[in-house]
């Protein structure tokens, strides 16, 4: 059995309620198979939600990413690189180097 799929939300809090969190104005539910402690509105998150929009963790982090020593363009290469990296771990055909030619195809994607 190969190794779920997860996708990194990263962004602050908008609001909360028992099913789940919005961010960016995108609701994600929280799992009935994985419980995680629910974030407080204003906190700065990452959440690795599957491919159905479940949240399966939740990190919290005390600041934005500018005030924790990373700016912004730099948090968004971050991002990008670990999502093509966590997309291709559950594909065979792709090979290590095959990730940073992904990053790169995604990111110029994300700046257009």
């Amino acid at each position: 059995m190969g190794r779920a799929h997860l996708d990194m939300i990263v962004g602050t809090v908008e609001a909360t309620n028992e099913r789940g969190v919005r961010i960016a104005g995108e609701w994600y539910n929280f799992s009935r198979f994985t419980p995680v402690d629910p974030p407080a509105v204003g906190s700065y998150v990452r959440l690795g939600v599957d491919g159905k929009g479940f949240i399966l963790s939740v990190a919290e982090h005390d600041d934005e990413p500018e005030q924790i020593g990373i700016g912004s363009d730099r948090a968004v290469r971050l991002a990008v690189l670990k999502t093509a990296a966590d997309f291709a771990v559950t594909r065979d055909e792709i090979k290590s180097a095959d990730v940073l030619r992904i990053a790169e195809s995604w990111l110029a994607w994300v700046e257009r």
